[in-house]
């Protein structure tokens, strides 16, 4: 009797965790497109440097990929320079083996930001959440670019970075990365993302 109320709460933790992936999976796939400045405004803070580890786990049950940044700088100035920062996000790396012939799937559902070592990057941090202390990105994907070669690109070629944003006042520089979302600047990029923090504040 025992033994079948255990089965019975263990296929229900089993059910809800299921339920809970297919709906941050579904959450996901509606990915809401952000301009830069919506990225800017969201963001608790906006890291700029290099990530130096990726590993994954589980809290509480709960899968996660754990990142840790060497920052070099925050546009928003909440982390300091040169510092490493340590954040959660849900899901792990890849399906990971349990020992007991079962294979657990819960990796990092689409939309949401991938990381490897090594990486440069420009990281638009949303707040943590309440109660797990998971974090992301802000417009999931969206809000992590990677810098190479001088070009920052997030995961969707800066499709749609600019959209009903007012470009009328940009340089130049700023005008030509708009034109060229797919080959953008860093440099300009980190400019730019520079000048809407103040003008957010």
């Amino acid at each position: 009797m025992q033994f079948g109320k255990l089965f019975s709460r263990i296929s229900l933790l089993a059910s809800l965790t299921a339920a809970a992936l297919l709906s941050v999976s579904a959450h996901a796939m509606k990915l809401k497109n952000q301009n830069l400045e919506e990225l800017v405004a969201e963001a608790d803070s906006i890291l700029i440097g290099q990530v130096v580890s990726v590993t994954d786990g589980f809290q509480n049950s709960a899968p996660f990929t754990e990142v840790t940044i060497r920052v070099g700088s925050d546009a928003k100035g909440k982390v300091k320079d040169d510092s490493e920062y340590t954040f959660r996000q849900f899901g792990l790396i890849k399906p990971r083996s349990m020992g007991n012939g079962k294979v657990y799937l819960g990796v990092t559902p689409e939309g949401f930001a991938k990381w490897n070592e090594g990486e440069q990057v420009v990281a638009f941090m949303y707040k943590k959440a309440e109660m797990t202390g998971f974090q992301t990105t802000t417009g999931m994907a969206q809000g992590k670019f990677i810098v190479s070669n001088d070009k920052a690109t997030n995961a969707f070629n800066n499709h749609g970075l600019f959209e009903g944003m007012d470009t009328s006042a940009l340089s130049n520089e700023e005008q030509n990365m708009i034109t060229n979302p797919g080959s953008m600047s860093a440099a300009t990029f980190v400019g730019l993302v520079g000048k809407l923090v103040e003008e957010s504040k």
